[in-house]
């Protein structure tokens, strides 16, 4: 379905519009196009996938997965997991504001904040949970937040469910900043501005002039916060995330981070200052009625932090290694990216053929994700693919084959530059 297509549904009622996405997925199904990405196995370069046209499992190169570090499956990891489970068992019991609260919990915390340049952290559950925590915690119909257009669904969501009064803007055009700013400041003089903007882009791993943007919202007096999902772990020297990487570390007054991608365990953490991270303790609906997190979850998200602080491996400059690797042979294949700092890259596409591509690529073996309307623009598809740490070169060799013997099929490569977005470079 394209996205003009797309566009259309959403103008339908509500009956009319279920009947006709539910049969567009039915025809998708036969005509090959979903995959039921069934996984079986560790997370890993490699793994054995099952779609939905199919009841065997197949090896497939996995160019899609998060875990940029290789975490997930690693031996440290599995151990430190299996030692808590005999010690502490594999449920908290509670939410953090009741039982579900322990030493592991305010220790992991603390590690965290330190990581982070902040003074304090609470942990959630997913990254989802942990931008509703700090829009709940923190904000009421008295405030105003202006976010980043591009922000996570999460952070979208729940500035609506709050109701507090919203603006959106431009990241890759702060000149558009400061008139809204302006006006609002006009407006009402006293409202207190939230602001947020995302470090690494889940959609093409880019990064936005962050310094340009901090130094503006402290003209005006606006809380910042960081959605570093994608950050921590894939950019900047020791992989404390865009905050380092840009030497702007303790220039933001809220951060999120995840630790399901780099850290390739599970859950989330917001940090900032004691005040500010009391507030979310106490008053935050998302942290207090949550269960908090597992004991062999605490533990996993500690291991990959010692393999993440471990400068003789260097996960995090084998990372890079790898992402200037491929971003160098995809560009000399003719392929049209956008080079960024992180694990992501976005390979652009042709409108409309992003399904078939990459229902294409994994019959012959790629697991990869792809990004489309709604997620994008109309025009703007792209494969996006995640690189780790634990790719070889013979297997970015191999994914680029089977990338270069798809698109010649689809004349992918015949494709015109979709965008140019600057870089904000590393201090």
């Amino acid at each position: 379905m394209d996205s003009k297509t797309l566009i259309e549904l959403e103008r339908m009622p509500f009956k009319e519009r279920v009947a006709k996405q539910y049969q567009f997925y039915l025809d998708e199904v036969e005509q090959g196009y979903l995959n039921g990405r069934e996984g079986h196995g560790p997370v890993a370069s490699k793994m054995q996938y099952k779609d939905l046209h199919s009841d065997e499992f197949k090896e497939v190169l996995v160019f899609g997965s998060n875990s940029y570090l290789g975490c997930s499956n690693d031996p440290y990891v599995k151990r430190k997991v299996c030692e808590a489970i005999e010690q502490y068992g594999i449920g908290s019991g509670g939410s953090p504001a009741f039982s579900g609260y322990t030493k592991q919990h305010k220790e992991l915390e603390q590690r965290l904040a330190k990581l982070a340049g902040h003074e304090d952290a609470v942990l959630l559950p997913g990254g989802y949970m942990a931008n509703l925590c700090w829009v709940n915690g923190l904000m009421n119909k008295n405030d105003v937040i202006v976010y980043d257009k591009h922000s996570h669904a999460s952070v979208i969501n729940a500035i609506k469910m709050t109701g507090v009064p919203f603006y959106s803007f431009d990241p890759d055009n702060l000149d558009t900043l400061r008139p809204l700013l302006e006006r609002i400041r006009r407006r009402t003089p006293d409202v207190q501005i939230f602001s947020t903007v995302e470090g690494v882009r889940s959609i093409d791993g880019t990064i936005i002039d962050l310094a340009g943007y901090l130094e503006m919202c402290q003209e005006f007096e606006v809380i910042t916060i960081l959605d570093d999902a994608h950050g921590l772990g894939s950019v900047g020297k020791t992989g404390k995330g865009t905050l380092e990487h840009l030497d702007l570390m303790g220039r933001v007054d809220l951060r999120m981070s995840t630790c399901s991608k780099s850290l390739g365990a599970q859950g989330a953490f917001v940090s900032g200052s004691k005040e500010l991270i009391f507030m979310l303790r106490n008053f935050s609906y998302p942290y207090v009625f949550t269960t908090g997190l597992a004991q062999p979850t605490i533990a996993a998200i500690n291991a990959a932090l010692d393999i993440l602080e471990d400068r003789q491996e260097d996960r995090v400059g084998q990372l890079h290694a790898n992402v200037r690797y491929m971003q160098d042979r995809l560009e000399q294949e003719g392929f049209n990216i956008i080079r960024g700092q992180s694990g992501i890259i976005p390979v652009f596409l042709k409108d409309g053929i992003a399904r078939q591509l990459n229902r294409r690529l994994y019959q012959l073996g790629l697991f990869a994700n792809i990004m489309e309307y709604p997620m994008v623009p109309p025009g703007l598809e792209r494969l996006r693919l995640s690189i780790m740490s634990t790719h070889t070169k013979q297997e970015m060799e191999q994914a680029l084959a089977l990338i270069k013997q798809v698109a010649n099929e689809f004349g992918v490569l015949e494709a015109e530059p979709k965008e140019s977005i600057k870089q904000a470079e590393p201090a």
